[in-house]
C-alpha cells in the first residue's frame, strides 16, 4: 500500500512537473517579447521606426528588448556605446562568473547552459530592437577585432565596476565559462 502511494506521488509530481514545463514553453512562444530572465516570443507591439538610427546611445545604459527575426526568439540585455558605436553585449561568464552572487550564481549558470542567442545571430543578425514602445531595425554583427575586443571589456568592465560599488570588480576569471561577445549594431530599414 505505501510502495502503491509513493508510486502514485511520483508519478503525479512528474506529470505537474512536465505540465508546468509545456505552460512555460507556451508562454515563451506566445508572449509578447521576453519573459525575463528567459527568451519570449516574437514582438506583437510596438511602433516601428522606419528611419535609420543614426545614434544608439538613448538607450546605452538601460535594458533593451531583442528579437532575432530569424528564430522568432526575445530577450532582454544591455548594450554599451564605445566611441560613437553600439555594442549588444552576450556575457558568456566573463562579468557574472567573477562575482560572488550565492544561489543566483547556479541560476547564472544555468541560464549560461542554455543560452544560444549569440551563436543564432551568427547564423541571422537581423534584430529588431524595442525600447520604451519604439522598435528599431538592426543587425548584429560579431566584434572578431582583438584589440577591439579589449577596448570593449575594459568598457564593460568599467561600467560594471560602477553598478557594483562598493564591491569591487575581481580579475578576469581563468576557470570556465569565462568569455564575452560584442555584437555591433547596425542600423537597418
Amino acid at each position: 500500500m505505501v510502495v502503491k502511494l509513493i508510486k502514485y506521488a511520483l508519478v503525479t509530481l512528474l506529470a505537474a512537473i512536465l505540465l508546468a514545463i509545456a505552460y512555460i514553453l507556451y508562454l515563451q512562444n506566445t508572449s509578447d517579447g521576453p519573459i525575463e530572465p528567459m527568451q519570449g516570443g516574437p514582438f506583437v507591439t510596438g511602433e516601428v521606426v522606419e528611419t535609420p538610427v543614426e545614434d544608439w546611445s538613448f538607450a546605452a545604459g538601460s535594458t533593451v528588448e531583442f528579437e532575432l527575426e530569424g528564430f522568432g526568439t526575445s530577450r532582454a540585455a544591455g548594450y554599451i556605446m564605445h566611441e560613437g558605436e553600439a555594442y549588444m553585449t552576450c556575457d558568456l561568464g566573463y562579468i557574472w562568473n567573477r562575482l560572488d552572487f550565492g544561489t543566483q550564481k547556479l541560476i547564472l549558470r544555468t541560464l549560461y547552459t542554455f543560452k544560444h542567442w549569440h551563436t543564432d545571430a551568427l547564423e541571422d543578425g537581423r534584430v529588431r530592437i524595442r525600447h520604451e514602445g519604439k522598435i528599431y531595425k538592426a543587425n548584429f554583427v560579431k566584434v572578431e577585432d582583438p584589440e577591439l575586443n579589449q577596448e570593449l571589456r575594459k568598457v564593460l568592465e568599467a561600467q560594471a565596476r560602477e553598478y557594483f560599488l562598493p564591491m569591487e570588480l575581481p580579475p578576469e576569471p581563468t576557470s570556465e565559462p569565462n568569455d564575452i561577445w560584442f555584437f555591433k549594431m547596425e542600423s537597418r530599414v
